[in-house]
């Protein structure tokens, strides 16, 4: 009886940043600016539930369900600034996307999606392991967003049209791509 009482299972060593086996693992990262105004970042379903919250310097996985999911980045609360993102996601895979923050634009913040492609030897980014990942109360960011719902919705309907009625070129910048991602075992541990 104590030979099973004393076996130790052996713990697996895992990255932060290594996606479950059966779903993606979006990481969203702001890096850290020297700015006066201090603007959250928050990401959001087209359910309205929030994925992550960046502040500046914050860096957050998101898992997610393999497949397509539009997402929108909402800066702002008075109204709320809305841009689009599409997310192609294949399972056990990570993916990265910075976020920037632009000053006095209509766009106030630049989306880049790390593509594995233009990475050297197709490495993941070593940018991604110096930032510790956050976890911020999602649940407070999904109620604020249910809040502001009717003026995010509004908005989100205006930038959707500008979505469909943009050219290719536009929407793939801001399409991640199954291909795009790492596999859990390419991923290394911070």
């Amino acid at each position: 009886m104590t030979a099973a009482t004393e076996a130790q299972i052996p713990k697996a060593v895992e990255s932060p940043y290594a996606a479950p086996l059966d779903q993606a693992l979006v990481v969203f990262s702001r890096p850290r600016r020297r700015q006066a105004s201090n603007v959250t970042y928050r990401i959001v379903n087209h359910a309205g539930r929030c994925l992550a919250v960046l502040e500046d310097g914050w860096q957050m996985g998101a898992t997610m369900w393999p497949g397509r999911h539009m997402v929108m980045v909402v800066t702002g609360t008075a109204p709320p600034t809305i841009q689009l993102m599409e997310l192609k996601l294949s399972a056990g895979k990570t993916y990265v996307v910075n976020l920037r923050s632009r000053v006095h634009m209509k766009s106030p913040v630049r989306i880049q999606i790390v593509r594995r492609a233009d990475q050297p030897l197709e490495t993941f980014p070593p940018a991604v392991l110096k930032l510790a990942p956050v976890d911020p109360d999602l649940r407070r960011c999904t109620e604020w967003v249910s809040w502001k719902r009717s003026k995010i919705e509004t908005r989100a309907e205006q930038v959707k049209r500008k979505w469909d009625e943009a050219g290719d070129e536009y929407r793939e910048a801001l399409t991640v791509r199954r291909n795009d991602g790492w596999t859990a075992t390419e991923v290394p541990a911070p």
